[in-house]
């Protein structure tokens, strides 16, 4: 069971062979923990000028203006777009690709750091997971991580780097993520930031798909 913010649905997964009775005692059984987990989600926040987002640890205002051709994140704390077309779109799209050059360049040095190749990497708006590493070494990142500070990220692809020698959650596993980041990275720092900001990152829609 897991709850899908942008659609505000709550989703059961079981196979095809439990039957529904099954299903509606399990959410049941589960309806206290349900309700105690609906709560501690933000309320999802359609992006619009004037909103604020997050990017690479800071947050910026979203500033429409017709005069510029190109999204400028400024030093002042505006995230400018240009009007034409669907500017807020045009600014989901230009965050996934920063998240998407980010994190392979992360991945392509950290994995020559480790010796061992990855043979693909995607970016996805994954729900339930920040990275994940295949049996078959590839990598996948959710692109919504271009909202944290680079720590953050640093970390995120070093425990997926990791799992390309390790695939567990071993001492072996955490030295070797711990070997790939820098001295002054605090893993745990990274970790609390996730779990803090996780849901409010999720919850930012850039489509006008709430609801839907």
């Amino acid at each position: 069971m897991r709850i899908d913010t942008h659609k505000q649905l709550v989703k059961i997964s079981a196979p095809l062979h439990v039957e529904s009775s099954t299903i509606r005692a399990f959410l049941a059984r589960n309806q206290n923990w349900l309700e105690q987990q609906v709560e501690k989600r933000p309320t999802t926040q359609v992006v619009q000028e004037g909103s604020l987002v997050p990017f690479r640890g800071a947050e910026y205002r979203v500033v429409i203006d017709p005069s510029v051709r190109e999204i400028e994140a400024k030093a002042d704390g505006d995230m400018v777009l240009p009007a034409r077309g669907e500017p807020v779109l045009r600014l989901q799209r230009f965050l996934i690709a920063q998240a998407s050059e980010d994190l392979r360049a992360r991945a392509d040095r950290l994995s020559a750091q480790l010796g061992i190749p990855f043979r693909s990497l995607r970016v996805r708006d994954t729900k339930t997971r920040w990275g994940s590493c295949s049996s078959k070494a590839g990598l996948n990142f959710c692109w919504r991580l271009i909202f944290a500070e680079d720590a953050v990220r640093e970390y995120v692809v070093a425990h997926e780097v990791a799992h390309l020698k390790h695939m567990d959650h071993s001492p072996a596993f955490w030295a070797q993520c711990a070997a790939l980041c820098p001295d002054e990275l605090d893993i745990e720092a990274a970790k609390s930031t996730l779990r803090r900001e996780g849901n409010g990152w999720h919850a930012l829609i850039f489509d006008g798909s709430a609801g839907r």
